[in-house]
């Protein structure tokens, strides 16, 4: 983890900085740009190896300091998205905090050592689950110790401002809600000139993990007319709302940047309507668990963490289908079997 690479891009006053890390997506990027007289940060990066030391490199080739910074707006609560933000905070106080109220108290919830019973107790709820749909047992305990070591590597901030989905920064960055990869998620949409800062939305080249959220209770039950099922439909429904926007530019979170911003989001509505009918001809009287149907298509020699996001992929497109009644379930020997 200590070679890191970096790149700075400059895309029509937009500055891409470019941060290699040890994961499939290859990069994590941030964007710096100025708007009113002031600078503006997407997202904070990660706060693992040398990465901190890389974005302050990256920082200093552009004769700029983090107290140059006026605020940060964090695109979700992933590690290598909001991982730095109380650092960065640190050392210029003076520094605008912005995310979305869900974000906020997902971070406020997994950062908080009093909540490790209940977020232990969730992961449990959420691994029986996944046995039941196939997985070992003893993958599903891996599966419990994944949901519990992440929220390690993040570190509470409070944030300065909350946002909500339509709110607005100087009349002219648009917060869009975009649940999906993340129950907090939001893009940034630059109104005037139609760019959009994804973050994990809208990805170049692959499509960004669809799955099941561990929350709290009680922000479930504020969230109640929200369903927590059926994650690709709120995903689709909220590439719809970006579509409608019809973005000139898409800065991602990682990967390239995307000049043709209505095909690439066609090409992910199109992998998931494939998706969804190779699962469909696959069970057609031919009942069997997620995590076979999982196995059939991404592999059966996955680790523990790949094999969850292998699953929760599955089940994604599974309770999709279901709530559509295009599918049944039957139960065999402790089992959930999906058949149509």
């Amino acid at each position: 983890m200590s070679d890191f690479k970096s790149e700075i891009n400059e895309i029509e006053g937009i500055y891409q900085i470019k941060i290699d890390v040890p994961f499939a997506v290859k990069y994590v990027c941030l964007y710096l740009f100025e708007l009113e007289g002031k600078k503006i940060l997407i997202d904070s990066g990660l706060n693992m190896g040398n990465w901190k030391k890389k974005l302050f490199s990256a920082f200093e080739q552009m004769n700029i300091s983090i107290k140059d910074i006026d605020y940060c707006i964090i695109s979700h609560i992933h590690t290598d998205h909001i991982g730095l933000v109380k650092i960065l905070k640190k050392k210029n106080p003076e520094l605008k905090i912005l995310m979305h109220d869900i974000t906020h108290e997902l971070l406020r919830w997994q950062t908080d050592n009093n909540n490790l019973k209940e977020l232990e107790i969730q992961a449990r709820e959420t691994a029986d689950q996944l046995i039941k749909y196939g997985m070992s047992e003893e993958k599903g305990n891996k599966i419990i110790q994944f949901f519990t070591f992440w929220p390690r590597f993040l570190q509470y901030q409070k944030p300065d401002i909350e946002m909500h989905d339509g709110d607005t920064i100087f009349d002219k960055l648009k917060i869009i809600w975009t649940p999906g990869h993340s129950f907090g998620h939001i893009c940034i949409f630059y109104k005037k000139k139609r760019y959009l800062f994804s973050g994990d939305h809208i990805l170049s080249r692959i499509t960004p993990h669809i799955g099941n959220f561990v929350v709290p209770k009680h922000l479930a039950e504020e969230y109640k007319d929200y369903d927590f099922k059926n994650i690709l439909m709120h995903y689709l429904v909220s590439l719809d709302k970006i579509d409608n926007l019809k973005p000139k530019i898409i800065f991602p979170g990682h990967q390239e940047i995307i000049y043709n911003p209505h095909e690439r989001i066609l090409e992910i509505k199109e992998h998931h309507k494939n998706r969804l009918k190779e699962i469909s001809s696959l069970i057609k009287d031919n009942p069997m668990t997620a995590y076979r149907i999982s196995q059939i298509h991404f592999g059966e020699d996955l680790d523990e963490m790949n094999s969850y996001m292998a699953l929760s992929e599955v089940l994604g497109h599974l309770f999709y289908l279901e709530a559509e009644g295009k599918v049944k379930i039957t139960e065999r020997k402790g089992k959930l079997l999906y058949y149509c």
